[in-house]
């Protein structure tokens, strides 16, 4: 395995402007930046979760179609290609989507979309710890609205 991987990075980058960077940050508006970017790199620190959500969210969408009655969209691509994954996520989608008038209409696959939907929120990987917050470094206040 290549050391540092990816997720390593991220933590050191993260680690170097929060400890060394963020006390010298004394303006409000540039802190209030830092604080945003080291937010991002937290999140981004789940990037190698993607891949096991998409196969996640395209079986649950296709499960969904096949209680509904609904035509299921079929995965001949590459199981490790990131792209091919994320495409077939989106026709899934797509095709849930395009259903949702007979997915409706059947009790049952009702019932499993809105189960889908409530599962999804909490395995969305790149979904923020702080939900309706914005993440803070010690000793860096807000920027001014204004700004």
């Amino acid at each position: 395995m290549m050391r540092p991987n990816v997720t390593e990075q991220l933590a050191g980058i993260r680690r170097i402007l929060a400890d060394v960077v963020a006390p010298h940050v004394a303006d409000p508006y540039p802190a209030d930046v830092l604080a945003g970017v080291l937010a991002v790199l937290d999140t981004l620190s789940r990037w190698d979760e993607i891949p096991d959500f998409l196969r996640w969210d395209s079986e649950r969408c296709n499960s969904i179609l096949a209680i509904a009655g609904a035509q299921t969209v079929g995965f001949a691509g590459d199981p490790l290609d990131l792209d091919a994954l994320a495409e077939h996520q989106r026709d899934a989608r797509r095709a849930l989507e395009a259903a949702m008038p007979v997915v409706l209409a059947d009790a049952a696959a009702r019932t499993a979309m809105v189960g889908y939907f409530r599962e999804r929120c909490g395995r969305f990987p790149l979904a923020s710890t702080s939900v309706g917050r914005t993440a803070r470094v010690e000793g860096i206040t807000s920027a001014h609205t204004a700004r």
